[in-house]
């Protein structure tokens, strides 16, 4: 048989096999896009799978898994308002200072607080100048001076103001000198002031024919005081503060400031 009577088998048998071969790539091709869909696909999930891993790995921030400065930002504003809130209250809410009973340091340190000062009349341990008296709450006072007495005592104050602190009320001014202004004149000048001051004598304690005796004939000017003093009713034996060897007997029963009781009584001296 020649070459073109078996042409056509030739022919059928090479499209046969072109078809063949054909048909497998394409199937190749439609696996390799199938494994390339596939890949893709699970490149994605794996992604996606990733993704929510990390997101279960790291939750969103909240106060009880992790630090977040916003949170702190949030404690110190709150802490903030809070301490502004409580120095509110406090400070609406404190107490008065109450003056009365202060010593004079602390009522002048307290600015709402007014010290009351006066010069003391003379009275037993009184002091000279102007004394603290006493503490109290602002007042209206006028210029005018005035006399108080300290409640249940012989004390009398002048005061340069028309106000007083409390335990004080206003009294008539007493008949006797202000507080030392007597004790430290002389006998001439306290002779000079009868209204207000009086001259105190003492009978000096002597010895004589071998007995020691008081000589009322010669008093001996011991201190000039102020007048309405407190004297006793009876002749008290004294002698000056520091100097216990010589002692007077005291006719006016008057104890003078620096002077105090000693000693026995002893008989007037012959012509006394």
């Amino acid at each position: 048989m020649d070459f073109f009577s078996r042409f056509p088998r030739i022919l059928f048998a090479l499209v046969t096999l072109t078809a063949c071969e054909l048909s497998t790539k394409l199937g190749n091709l439609s696996d390799s896009a199938t494994d390339g869909t596939t890949a893709a696909t699970t490149d994605a999930t794996a992604t996606d799978s990733a993704a929510s891993t990390d997101t279960t790995l790291e939750p969103e921030l909240t106060s009880t898994t992790k630090f977040d400065p916003s949170e702190t930002t949030f404690v110190e504003t709150t802490n903030a308002v809070t301490t502004s809130v409580e120095t509110t209250q406090s400070s609406d809410t404190e107490t008065p200072v109450a003056c009365d009973g202060l010593d004079e340091a602390t009522c002048e340190a307290v600015g709402n607080c007014m010290s009351h000062h006066g010069v003391a009349f003379e009275f037993p341990g009184c002091s000279p100048g102007l004394v603290y008296l006493g503490c109290s709450d602002p007042q209206d006072c006028t210029d005018d001076e005035m006399v108080v007495c300290k409640d249940g005592t012989d004390e009398a104050y002048k005061l340069e103001s028309g106000c007083h602190p409390a335990g004080y009320s206003q009294c008539e001014p007493p008949t006797i000198a202000f507080c030392d202004s007597c004790e430290s004149l002389s006998e001439a000048e306290c002779l000079d002031e009868p209204i207000e001051c009086q001259p105190i004598y003492g009978a000096p304690h002597i010895d004589g024919d071998g007995e020691t005796c008081a000589d009322y004939q010669n008093q001996e000017f011991l201190r000039c005081i102020a007048n309405g003093g407190e004297c006793r009713p009876v002749v008290p034996v004294i002698c000056e503060d520091g100097n216990p060897g010589q002692a007077w007997d005291s006719p006016s029963g008057c104890i003078p400031a620096g002077y105090s009781e000693c000693g026995e009584a002893v008989p007037a001296c012959m012509g006394a």
